[in-house]
């Protein structure tokens, strides 16, 4: 068994942080987001609201906004959460 003299040039060392974004980027990524809960409000709305009035059930409209809203937030959070 030899004994090692050189310690290995990569144990031990801490990885560098991630540079933090430009404005630009922050500014595009809100952008994004506010773009992702309007349109998926916008799109399960109108589908609510086409199935409501075909149906004559009101209640779909509101209930196609908040499924909207509430898919573009999953949506968001399984984007942004990646690292």
């Amino acid at each position: 068994m030899t004994a090692r003299l050189i310690p290995d040039p990569g144990r031990g060392r801490k990885q560098d942080p991630q540079p933090p974004q430009s404005a630009g980027a922050q500014e595009r990524d809100g952008w994004r987001v506010l773009s992702y809960m309007l349109g998926g409000m916008a799109v399960y709305g109108a589908l609510g609201w086409l199935v409501g009035h075909w149906t004559g059930i009101t209640i779909l409209f509101p209930l196609g906004m908040i499924l909207g809203i509430a898919l573009s937030i999953v949506m968001i959070a399984f984007r942004y959460s990646k690292s």
